[in-house]
C-alpha cells in the first residue's frame, strides 16, 4: 500500500533509498528466552534444523532459517514472533583485502552473472525486482550481465545440483579475477530445504569460496541490496 500511495499521490516511482526507506522485509524470527518453557514444540516443527534445544539451551540458526514461522504457531507460550529485520548479510573472506581489489579494478561499477543452480525461482524473482523502476539498482553503479566474461562477480541462488555443479564452476572460471562469489539465500547454505535430497551432494562453499552470503527465503529486494552496499562499502 506504501508504494501504491507514492506512486498515485506523491508521484513517485523509484525509492530515494532502498534501505531507510522500506520497513516491510521479511525477517527471521525473535526468541523470548525468559518467557521460554523449553517444551521442544519450536525445534519439532522445524524442517530445516534452525531452531535446536540442546543441554537446557535454545540454539537458532538464522542461516539456516527459511522464516516459514511454523515455529511462532507451535510455541504455546508465544516466546516466539517475526521480525523485519533484513540486515543479515555475512562477509565470509578478509573484508579489507577483498574491497581492496575491489576498488582496484571494479572503481565505480560492479557488474554480476545470476547463475540458478537449482533453485525454486524465488530468489530469482526478487533479483529481478533489483532492476524495476521501484528499486533501480542500475543507479549505484550495479548492473548485471549476461555473459561471466563481462561480470566482476557471480550471484548465485539455489542449492548446488548435480547437474549444474559444472556449469557453475564453468560461469566462475569465465570470469576474470578476482572472481566476486555471492551466495543468495538460504539455499546456498547447506543447501537450505533441499538438503536432504538426492540431487545435491556438496553445499555451494565447498565448491566456491563464498565472499557474501545473504539469508533468507527468499531475501527481500531490500536484503540483497543490503548485502551488496556491505560488500561495496555503500552502506
Amino acid at each position: 500500500m506504501r508504494i501504491a500511495w507514492d506512486r498515485l499521490v506523491n508521484k513517485k516511482e523509484t525509492v530515494k533509498d532502498p534501505i531507510s526507506d522500506n520497513n516491510y522485509a521479511f525477517g527471521p524470527v525473535k526468541i523470548d528466552y525468559s518467557n521460554c518453557s523449553y517444551c521442544n514444540s519450536c525445534a519439532e516443527n522445524c524442517f530445516t534444523g534452525a531452531i535446536s534445544i540442546e543441554n537446557g539451551k535454545i540454539e537458532y540458526d538464522v542461516n539456516k532459517c527459511v522464516f516459514c514461522r511454523r515455529c511462532i504457531s507451535a510455541c504455546p507460550n508465544q516466546a516466539i514472533t517475526a521480525t523485519h529485520n533484513y540486515k543479515l548479510s555475512q562477509l565470509i573472506n578478509n573484508p579489507d583485502e577483498m574491497r581492496k581489489k575491489i576498488f582496484s579494478i571494479y572503481k565505480r561499477s560492479f557488474v554480476l552473472r545470476s547463475v540458478d543452480c537449482g533453485s525454486c525461482n524465488a530468489c530469482m524473482s526478487e533479483l529481478s525486482a533489483l532492476n524495476n523502476t521501484y528499486y533501480d539498482i542500475s543507479r549505484y553503479g550495479i548492473t548485471f550481465a549476461a555473459s561471466p566474461r563481462h561480470a566482476d562477480g557471480i550471484i548465485v541462488t539455489g542449492p548446488v545440483a548435480i547437474n549444474m555443479k559444472h556449469a557453475l564452476l564453468k560461469t566462475y572460471y569465465a570470469m576474470a579475477e578476482p572472481r566476486i562469489v555471492i551466495a543468495c539465500g538460504t539455499c546456498t547454505y547447506e543447501n537450505g530445504v533441499y538438503k536432504d535430497g538426492y540431487s545435491v551432494k556438496e553445499s555451494l562453499s565447498e565448491i566456491l569460496p563464498v565472499d557474501l552470503f545473504i539469508p533468507g527465503c527468499p531475501p527481500s529486494p531490500q536484503a540483497i541490496i543490503y548485502g551488496l552496499f556491505l560488500l561495496l562499502e555503500k552502506l
